[in-house]
């Protein structure tokens, strides 16, 4: 019986380990889960900022899906679906990678990773290195940056809020 017990619970740890692979690295983004994370801003040139976020798992909890709200005519203003993006864990790298598909046919890539609760996006933009933070305050609200990076430090703040979850 102690025989069976221990052949039993060593199969349930190793299929345990190798079905949540690729779940561990992702699994800081559970917390970001579950309603619609909402910020209201401006960015440092003036212009209005405001948008809206969605994450959820996709592929069987192996990559993160996200749907961004925003601004998509700059010149009516008109709100709606602006990203969809993907975040997912690239072995060969040891790195989580994300990409963001927009409306205006514009694809953006780069990487993310945390820093305890804080998760961080680093990528190009337009010929910049940028760096995106969401730095934890509670379960449901973020301080939000946007800087561009010099040798690993915010050289200019773009955009300095708060995103906070509601239960759309």
């Amino acid at each position: 019986m102690r025989t069976l017990v221990i052949f039993l619970l060593s199969i349930f740890s190793l299929s345990a380990m190798g079905q949540t692979k690729d779940q561990i690295k992702l699994k800081d983004f559970t917390k970001l889960i579950g309603g619609m994370w909402l910020t209201e801003s401006e960015w440092s040139n003036g212009n209005q900022f405001k948008q809206e976020i969605r994450f959820e798992w996709g592929l069987d909890q192996k990559i993160i899906k996200v749907k961004t709200f925003g601004t998509i005519d700059q010149k009516t203003k008109e709100y709606g679906l602006r990203n969809e993006g993907i975040r997912a864990w690239n072995a060969q790298d040891s790195t989580i990678q994300f990409w963001e598909f927009d409306v205006f046919g514009g694809i953006t890539s780069g990487l993310c990773y945390f820093k305890g609760n804080d998760l961080h996006y680093e990528y190009e933009y337009h010929g910049e290195k940028l760096r995106e933070s969401w730095i934890f305050i509670n379960a449901n609200t973020y301080q939000y940056k946007v800087g561009s990076l010099l040798n690993g430090d915010i050289k200019k703040l773009y955009m300095e809020s708060t995103y906070k979850r509601t239960e759309k």
